[in-house]
């Protein structure tokens, strides 16, 4: 009788500590910084081992470092993905598996902060090899009361998404005198904190590294919309308006009302839209299973980007089998070691925000849950009660914080 293969010894990968040395896991990996420290029975995995850091203290277990971690049941997280991707609803994704709403929202909550920290290895060795396209997908969150955009730094060629930002607006247009009325009342507790053009310089910001290197070898050209916001935001970028300057930034506008056809300049944002309007449940036309958070808005939009970059086919076609066909990321030229690394480990592991590079300010908002939810506002006569509605930055666990 053959005896079977010896099975590893499971490793914690770091010190969870973010103020130890062995927090760094090329540091950690070079050395035995850790000694065992019992182990411990949960009812949905077993017995769990727990390690201590020798440096600082600080104990964790294998289930640390697992996207599971802190959870009390171990979805099928490829399917979840499947079916987020299939434009299902949350809701409606936990009737098919038995779980509750909140357990699903959890779940996408874990892969979004992957999805990011995916994106932020992409970017972290970002060399741009191609034009640019900004556009916003006009959306709305819990009501038409609280229209959004969505504005997303796109490429011209490969259709990978390089960023994207959440503005909340005003309501504007035609209203009928009690729909003004309503207005006035949410006008009257909340206004919309930011504006589309400091959010749009804050994107190019976090871009503007890697547009001057390619500006360096050619021109870049950035397509957008006749939005107003969007050459007082480039110029708002010292970078950027040095390069319009010298002509190695060609700003190139286009109208919303052109065709949206392959020649149109905006055929890469149009296409975007396109793939959002049609994957995800919350920006369907006229949808009933609306955003209701704008941060877990904007964490299902990070899930959406890792789909679409890293595992939507470039172009899609009648084919059964794509898993060989091109990706919108190798159109880009971002797969790199680190990007395969973390596609590995999509749906297995945990990652924290200190382990991130880039660090652009976009990820940092949607991972630190740093956006501002406007109130739910009722009226009964004169007066207004307010509500908020949402999950403060402070009180989200602790864990899907670091």
């Amino acid at each position: 009788m053959r005896h079977p293969l010896p099975v590893p010894r499971p490793r914690p990968e770091f010190c969870p500590n973010p103020l130890c040395p062995y927090h760094d896991r090329s540091r950690a990996a070079r050395c035995e910084w850790y000694g065992p420290f019992g182990r411990f029975y949960t009812k949905a995995r077993g017995w769990i081992r727990r390690f201590r850091c020798r440096h600082c203290g600080k104990t964790c277990s294998t289930q640390t470092f697992s996207i599971h971690y802190w959870t009390h049941s171990t979805l099928d997280l490829v399917r979840l993905l499947q079916e987020f991707y299939g434009c299902g609803g949350l809701r409606q994704m936990g009737r098919f598996r038995g779980h509750s709403y909140r357990v699903i929202q959890n779940r996408i909550r874990r892969l979004a902060r992957n999805s990011l920290a995916l994106m932020d290895a992409s970017l972290d060795e970002l060399e741009l090899n191609e034009n640019l396209v900004m556009d916003g997908l006009e959306s709305y969150m819990r009501s038409q009361f609280h229209p959004n955009n969505i504005t997303c730094l796109v490429g011209a060629e490969s259709q990978f998404t390089y960023g994207a930002v959440h503005t909340t607006l005003r309501r504007s247009g035609t209203m009928t005198p009690a729909q003004r009325r309503r207005r006035e009342h949410i006008d009257a507790v909340w206004r919309p904190p930011r504006s589309v053009e400091a959010d749009c310089r804050e994107l190019l910001a976090d871009l503007a590294p890697a547009i001057a290197a390619r500006a360096e070898r050619e021109p870049v050209i950035l397509s957008s919309d006749e939005h107003g916001a969007y050459p007082r935001a480039i110029k708002a970028v010292a970078a950027l308006a040095a390069l319009l300057a010298d002509r190695r930034l060609i700003h190139q506008r286009t109208s919303s009302r052109r065709p949206r056809t392959r020649a149109n300049p905006l055929f890469s944002a149009n296409y975007l839209d396109r793939q959002l309007r049609k994957n995800c449940a919350e920006h369907v036309r006229e949808t009933v299973r609306q955003g209701r958070e704008v941060n877990c808005q904007m964490e299902r939009m990070a899930v959406f980007m890792a789909l679409h970059n890293f595992l939507t086919p470039h172009r899609i076609s009648d084919r059964a089998y794509v898993g060989d066909g091109p990706r919108h990321a190798s159109k880009a030229g971002v797969r790199t070691k680190a990007v395969v690394w973390h596609l590995r480990r999509f749906v297995t592991h945990r990652h924290v925000w200190s382990h991130c590079r880039c660090k652009a300010e976009w990820m940092r908002r949607i991972w630190k849950h740093a956006y501002e939810n406007p109130p739910a506002v009722r009226a009964e006569g004169d007066t207004l009660f307010v509500r908020k509605v949402a999950l403060g930055p402070g009180r989200l666990p602790r864990h899907l914080r670091v």
